[in-house]
């Protein structure tokens, strides 16, 4: 049992509390809270004397009757806190409740070490003023994602010591694309941690590989499996209008075969566990001329499907096992040669026992560590085997880490998690230490968590975004197993799904997360903090459980812990009325749920850090909203303000994200966006008779993405006025849509740009000549009458860091002409589109080009190309013949 994590968390939240200048104390419960954080500071040291030293009060420390007690404390002390801070928020509308405040709190204080004292009988209260980790970060300037972003263009290095398994699994899949009519199913086989996920996306990723299907998918199958769930993601990767319609799970039978029948494909069924799986699902397969491949990763030989092949993971050699090892680690060969590492060569490769995601951790652990003999001895000694490497990588976590990594455990197996959703979750649970001084803020120290935890191995990333930045995330599927399992036995979380019913917990239940549809019976909610629900019921149909759930929370919970609902893909949630109850309500989740309304009462949440509403049907907020000082993330659906004056000084004023709103009027644009000194993301929509100007971004110079579309009430794109945005060093990702009136240079853009998006800009000369000269541009997309010209030249030497072009819709567009040494980077093109384009000579000069998308354009022009002798390594064309779209806006 780890009660440590939830000992730190205390501690520092009391620590907080002491040093707040605007929570008023009276010195009698200032006092206390000295006291009470003097008892959490004894117990913390205690708990890493148990673990460190002392085998017998490990014992005594760690029996579940012990541990309970203490959680129980623990527990009802964090909600005594949060109380006291909701109350002390809302003395500005009740005063005469501050001092009735002080002394409840005062009294759960007492009360806390009264319980406790019994626990630590015969030990002295330690004098520790500092509880906090002394290698947390402090306040500094923070460059986003600088110790990671090299990561994003690495996909080979995940090859390393697996290259011969991934030749066995390449020579299955060619032999079984080849052979026509029944699918060719592949069962890999291999103990958890032993790479078979990482070898079945190395294969299915491969541009090889790619050109022999028609389509591809990807799913991950857990023991509490929904097949109507697994075959929407299927439906969803291959057709995703279809996958919008509400269809049962029979009809979802029927369709599937139908849309797998019209070419080969290639589908993986990723970490099979229940031996029903394979027969609940094989009927989507069909028999078909054009044939298919079904790869199976499992971890148990009987779940094996029968009728296939079968390709047992074996664990990596020696040989194999060291070169992945020095790969992770970043060690270079002089490096080796000059170090101590060779001796702890054979004592590192026999505790790995050649399972990749044993020598991962182990490089995560050792990379935290200095190269000396000493500090790798203690390391190796204290391991064996991946349960070991497992464990001590959780311990070496410092304390400020371990919440935020068992927060992890929340979320389902193997689901890919936006970064963008789990910082804010982060931020409002509490997890990210207050800091008093410098330019950061807690999103900037979250961020440089996860990059922690990500160099330490303990998490990965699974997808980027364009401009270098990770996107999603996920916890490897053996560490999911272990930690999930470990948050709830400490009581941090729960799950309640069809395996597992928080109804069985000893410990109150405070974070719960839903995956299923099953009824909750008499589940304790009374000190529930945060609800997150998986429970998508993926295709279009409600989920009323949920709602019945929230009307159970609203009725019996203790509203003033309450911090987190989230319900991101939930389709259509019914909201409670009294929403406003929720007193202590920070993070407010509902993007993508379509849902049509929010309730009035939201605008009492005076504690509300974020509300996500993107990709809904709300189009209004109450005006009251618009007044909570507490606001950090607005991410709205188009929501329409006649001007900016509903906004207050203090709202703006912790204001970092602002995307989806429009704006009919300039009134008052420039006087209220310059005072958004913490603004790092802006996206705006202007309806307006002719143009905007945008002379305001110079005061906003911690932003980071900006996104201005300009439009007239037609519908058409109308004019964007600016002077130069090349003051702002940390713009990095920039759209602009409309008319730009001023001269097109490199000099008007910011210096650090990496992603440039333009559309209805109409420029009439060559972009390419003036974009190419922007060093760290990455990603380029001229969208739709972007540029109103015939022909295009990059220069030699130009764009020496683009990894992503896109030309859409340009429909004069005939050249292009690359010389020698431009686009020495670019890996992805797609054109979309351009009619006019009948040649590409261009294609010759693309040496590093992996793949090229061509969309809507005619069949002869990709018969063309694929008749263009590839300039490097073999390039993957891939065809998309879509119904023509809107208006890019």
């Amino acid at each position: 049992m780890d009660a440590e994590v939830v000992v730190s968390l205390l501690s520092q939240k009391l620590q907080t509390l002491l040093h707040d200048e605007k929570i008023a104390m009276t010195p009698k419960v200032k006092d206390q809270v000295q006291r009470t954080t003097q008892q959490l500071n004894l117990f913390r040291q205690l708990l890493k004397e148990a673990d460190q030293k002392n085998r017998a009060l490990a014992v005594q420390m760690n029996s579940r009757k012990w541990t309970t007690r203490l959680l129980r404390a623990l527990y009802s002390l964090d909600d005594a806190i949060d109380n006291f801070l909701v109350r002390k928020a809302l003395q500005s509308r009740k005063p005469f409740t501050s001092f009735c405040d002080g002394v409840v709190f005062k009294k759960e204080m007492k009360l806390f070490i009264s319980r406790t004292g019994d626990l630590i009988k015969n030990k002295q209260p330690l004098d520790i003023q500092d509880v906090t980790d002394n290698n947390i970060p402090g306040p500094s300037q923070h460059q986003r994602w600088a110790r990671i972003s090299d990561f994003c263009f690495d996909g080979e290095s995940h090859v390393v010591g697996l290259e011969e398994q991934v030749k066995n699994l390449v020579a299955l899949v060619v032999q079984g694309a080849k052979q026509g009519n029944q699918p060719a199913v592949v069962s890999m086989v291999g103990e958890g941690g032993s790479g078979k996920t990482a070898i079945a996306r190395i294969v299915y990723n491969r541009v090889d590989i790619k050109r022999h299907f028609t389509s591809r998918a990807w799913v991950h199958v857990t023991k509490e499996f929904k097949v109507r769930d697994v075959l929407v993601d299927m439906i969803t990767q291959l057709d995703e209008k279809i996958a919008k319609e509400p269809l049962l799970e029979d009809e979802l039978k029927w369709r599937l075969p139908k849309l797998l029948g019209q070419g080969r494909y290639l589908i993986v069924v990723d970490d099979v566990d229940a031996p029903e799986f394979w027969e609940a699902i094989k009927e989507v397969f069909p028999p078909s001329s054009h044939g298919g491949v079904v790869i199976v990763t499992t971890r148990k030989a009987g779940l094996a499907v029968p009728a296939g092949s079968t390709l047992q993971v074996r664990p990596l050699n020696d040989e194999e096992s060291w070169a992945l090892f020095l790969k992770k680690l970043d060690i270079t060969e002089d490096r080796l040669h000059n170090s101590q590492l060779m001796k702890f060569k054979g004592q590192i490769l026999k505790l790995c026992g050649g399972l990749p995601l044993a020598i991962v951790l182990m490089c995560g652990l050792l990379s935290a560590k200095e190269l000396t003999d000493s500090e790798w001895s203690r390391v190796i000694e204290h391991v064996n085997a991946i349960e070991g490497i497992l464990a001590l990588s959780y311990h070496e976590l410092p304390s400020y880490l371990k919440p935020c990594f068992l927060y992890m455990g929340l979320f389902p197996k193997a689901i890919e998690i936006p970064i963008r959703r789990l910082i804010h979750l982060w931020v409002a649970e509490g997890f990210v230490t207050s800091l008093s001084d410098g330019d950061m803020v807690e999103e900037d120290l979250a961020e440089m968590y996860f990059e922690e935890l990500v160099g330490r191995k303990m998490i990965e990333v699974v997808r980027w975004r364009l401009d270098g930045s990770p996107k999603t995330c996920r916890l490897p599927s053996l560490v999911h197993d272990v930690f999930s399992l470990k948050a709830r036995d400490i009581g941090f979380l729960q799950i309640h799904s069809t395996s597992f019913s928080a109804n069985t917990s000893q410990l109150p239940v405070r974070r719960l997360a839903t995956y299923s549809n099953i009824p909750f019976s008499k589940l304790h909610v009374s000190h529930l903090r945060s609800y997150v629900s998986f429970n998508t019921l993926k295709g279009g149909i409600p989920a009323g459980n949920s709602s019945m759930f929230l009307d159970k929370i609203m009725s019996k919970g203790n509203l003033g812990v309450f911090r987190v609902l989230d319900l991101e893909s939930v389709y259509k949630p019914e909201l409670p009325k009294a929403m406003g109850t929720l007193l202590n309500l920070r993070y407010l989740g509902l993007r993508s749920t379509v849902i049509n309304s929010l309730p009035i009462s939201i605008g009492v949440l005076q504690c509300l850090e974020t509300l996500d509403v993107k990709h809904t049907n709300i189009t209004t907020l109450p005006d009251s909203f618009w007044k909570i000082r507490s606001l950090r993330h607005l991410y709205l659906n188009g929501i329409c303000l006649d001007s900016l004056d509903v906004l207050s000084a203090e709202t703006l004023n912790k204001l970092q994200s602002l995307c989806g709103l429009s704006i009919s009027t300039e009134s008052l644009v420039a006087e209220t966006l310059s005072k958004c000194k913490c603004l790092r993301k802006l996206q705006l929509t202007f309806y307006i008779p002719s143009s905007i100007k945008i002379d305001w971004t110079s005061q906003l110079n911690k932003l980071h993405s900006l996104r201005i579309r300009s439009i007239r009430e037609s519908g058409e794109s109308a004019s964007i006025k600016f002077t130069s945005f090349k003051e702002q060093h940390n713009l990095v990702n920039l759209y602009l849509f409309g008319s730009l009136l001023r001269p097109f240079k490199s000099t008007i853009f910011p210096p650090n740009l990496k992603s440039l998006t333009l559309s209805k800009t109409g420029l009439g000369k060559d972009p390419m000549l003036e974009l190419g000269k922007l060093p760290q541009l990455n990603t380029l997309r001229l969208f739709n009458f972007s540029y109103v010209g015939e022909e295009m030249t990059c220069a030699s030497g130009a764009f020496p860091q683009l990894h992503v072009l896109k030309l859409w819709q340009l429909d004069h567009f005939s050249k292009w002409l690359v010389e020698e040494g431009a686009l020495p980077s670019l890996r992805e093109l797609e054109i979309r589109d351009c009619r006019s384009l009948k040649t590409l000579d261009a294609f010759y000069q693309l040496s590093s080009l992996r793949e090229l998308i061509l969309t809507n354009m005619p069949p002869d022009f990709a018969d063309y190309v694929r008749g263009i002798k590839s300039p490097g390594s073999a390039v993957f064309i891939k065809e998309n013949h879509w119904e023509p779209s809107p208006p890019m806006m």
